[in-house]
């Protein structure tokens, strides 16, 4: 970047100033006495680019308004000729600001003012780094030495950096530490989640075989309750079919009496017809034939011997009844036996569940059979359970003689016992279902919890594996800066030792700069590198002038690629005449990147001359040159 011309109203100290048609090579010189405006000249230039100056922050712009006045206004036209763009062409930029605090700014081609650039604040300071590639800091320390003492620029500038190709990388080495303190911090945090859900875990006190233990009781007590429902169940059946079948079983048991009667009456008349006929048609001449015939003379007389082979078919008639009224009590016999299976039954069931209240409680007889529930319990534990009342109202269902109204009696007891286990089993199940859905949400909430440990664990490793990488990535960098750093060095320390022996009479040429920029210098006269408070101040200021010329000259060759202006306000101001004309002959052959140089001095020495003269005088707030 190189100036042209600088149109200011109402900025610090002037009204109005206006610089024209200033040379883009050589030493433009500005003098005067102190509070003159000389370093306003530079400060001007500083505002119109930046917004603000060495002096005056962006917190306290009212203070470049000229005191008395109520805005203030600046315009600077330059040209920004890069190596790879050899355009001449100029551009302008305008910056107004008033007492109220409205700022206002303005880039653009000054052949084209209608069509600016980029408008506003941050739009023209934007527009204007993508023109030039310099920021205020990096301006300040490269391109701008500001009234002050001449000392080595600070290893921590951000500008410096720049230079040094650092800033981005401490930029990024920052932001990996600040990365890797959240991670710890986070980790930490998730440590603390983890030991308080640990301690709401530990607040539960499962027992790691509770829940199994209520559900082999609950899971068995619906099984008991299964049992006693099936029992219960069949109990009542085998009631209601010993009432179905009682009554039959009395008919058929009449009918089998009357049967077994018959068939006996029957018999007798087979038996005695068939003996009759026998004698008395087989047995003509035997004695017994005679004796027959006389009794049935007797006693029958209407009945000849015409009548005798009857008796034969009267002894099959009563065969055949006899053995019809058989086959008859065969039948009843057998619905008898079919029948008192159901007393028979409901006696087992009735003993079984007398011995189950002799007991209290269903055991596991109650899923046998009658009859193995009687054989697995023996007869003599039967008999110890039940008393002799019992025995015998067993005696008379088994035997199917008990009525209906004494059943009722007797079973309604059973019943309500059973009744009573069911509703005991129920409660139990309800109390246990209850207790298991206690305990599965307790159990439940302990794995969701034991989860989130876990997660919160893959969390933590995840963030100590980043760590990692990233301290190895910081170590890398580290490593990358360092040798930045020293690149950075020798170059400074190869710029120096071009301007340096110019500054010095060929007395000093070489030095020697450590990390921290701190700075040693080579005496020829005594072959050895020595400290700056080994030499004369004047001396150290020539040595400090070479570094900041040094770092300007690396800021353009590394960033700018352009030609770029230089200001200088008082850098002579503890030089003697000697060093002071020597270092003003020497600064305009310094560099060709640096082809414009502004010097502000009180006085400058009789015999210099400049490509461009400025003089300032205390009492004179319009300037025009």
């Amino acid at each position: 970047m190189i100036i042209h011309s600088i149109s200011a109203k109402n900025v610090l100290k002037y009204e109005h100033l206006e610089l024209k048609d200033l040379p883009e090579e050589g030493v433009i010189a500005i003098s005067g006495f102190n509070e003159s405006g000389k370093s306003t000249i530079g400060e001007t230039i500083c505002f119109a680019l930046f917004g603000r100056t060495f002096s005056i922050d962006e917190d306290d712009l009212d203070k470049i308004i000229r005191w008395g006045e109520s805005d203030c206004s600046v315009t600077i036209c330059f040209s920004n000729q890069k190596a790879d763009d050899p355009s001449d062409e100029l551009f302008a930029i305008t910056r107004m600001l008033d007492c109220d605090g409205n700022h206002s700014a303005k880039l653009y081609k000054v052949y084209n003012e209608e069509n600016p650039i980029a408008r506003g604040i941050e739009r023209v300071e934007e527009a204007l780094f993508e023109l030039t590639a310099v920021e205020f800091d990096e301006f300040i320390e490269s391109f701008y030495l500001a009234q002050r003492e001449i000392t080595t620029p600070h290893p921590h500038s951000y500008a410096l950096k720049t230079m040094a190709g650092i800033a981005t990388m401490e930029y990024c080495d920052h932001g990996i530490h600040e990365d890797i303190q959240q991670d710890l911090e986070a980790s930490e945090e998730l440590s603390s989640r983890i030991a308080q859900i640990a301690e709401e875990i530990d607040g539960l006190e499962l027992d790691t075989g509770h829940l199994d233990s209520l559900t082999s009781q609950h899971n068995e007590a619906l099984e008991e309750k299964v049992k006693t429902d099936e029992l219960r169940a069949d109990y009542q059946n085998s009631i209601e079919e010993y009432n179905e079948t009682a009554p039959n079983l009395s008919r058929y048991l009449s009918k089998k009496g009357r049967g077994s009667f018959w068939r006996f009456i029957y018999f007798v008349i087979a038996v005695a017809a068939f003996g009759l006929w026998w004698i008395l048609m087989k047995m003509p001449d035997a004695a017994v034939h005679e004796q027959v015939s006389q009794i049935i003379q007797t006693n029958l007389p209407q009945m000849t011997t015409e009548h005798y082979p009857y008796l034969l078919y009267i002894s099959g008639a009563a065969t055949f009844l006899f053995l019809w009224m058989w086959a008859a009590i065969i039948s009843h016999k057998g619905n008898i036996g079919r029948l008192s299976v159901a007393g028979q039954e409901l006696a087992d069931k009735i003993q079984m569940i007398g011995a189950l209240q002799t007991d209290g409680s269903l055991s596991a007889e109650s899923s046998l059979s009658a009859e193995d529930s009687l054989s697995a319990e023996g007869s003599s534990q039967a008999e110890g359970s039940i008393n002799e009342a019992r025995k015998h109202q067993i005696a008379l269902v088994a035997s199917s003689q008990m009525r209906e109204k004494e059943l009722s009696d007797v079973t309604e007891v059973d019943l309500k016992f059973l009744t009573e286990q069911q509703d005991q089993q129920a409660e139990t199940i309800s109390q246990l279902s209850a207790e298991l859905v206690i305990e599965r949400d307790r159990v439940k909430r302990a794995g969701e919890l034991q989860d989130k440990i876990n997660s919160l664990q893959t969390q933590i490793a995840d963030k100590e594996l980043r760590n990692q990488i990233r301290e190895l990535s910081s170590e890398l960098l580290s490593g990358a800066t360092r040798h930045l750093s020293k690149r950075f060095n020798h170059i400074i320390r190869d710029h120096v030792g071009k301007t340096l022996p110019l500054f010095t009479e060929n007395r000093y040429e070489h030095l020697q700069i450590d990390e921290d920029l701190t700075v040693r210098v080579f005496s020829n006269e005594k072959h050895d590198f020595m400290d700056l408070d080994e030499i004369s101040s004047g001396t150290q200021r020539q040595i400090m002038l070479a570094v900041r010329l040094a770092l300007s000259q690396e800021m353009v060759s590394r960033k700018v690629h352009s030609q770029q202006f230089l200001i200088l306000d008082e850098p002579f101001a503890f030089f003697d005449e000697e060093r002071t004309e020597r270092s003003l002959s020497v600064l305009p052959e310094l560099s060709d990147d640096l082809p414009q140089i502004w010097i502000i001095a009180q006085t400058f020495p009789e015999n210099m001359s400049f490509e461009h003269t400025i003089y300032c005088e205390r009492d004179i707030v319009s300037k025009i040159n």
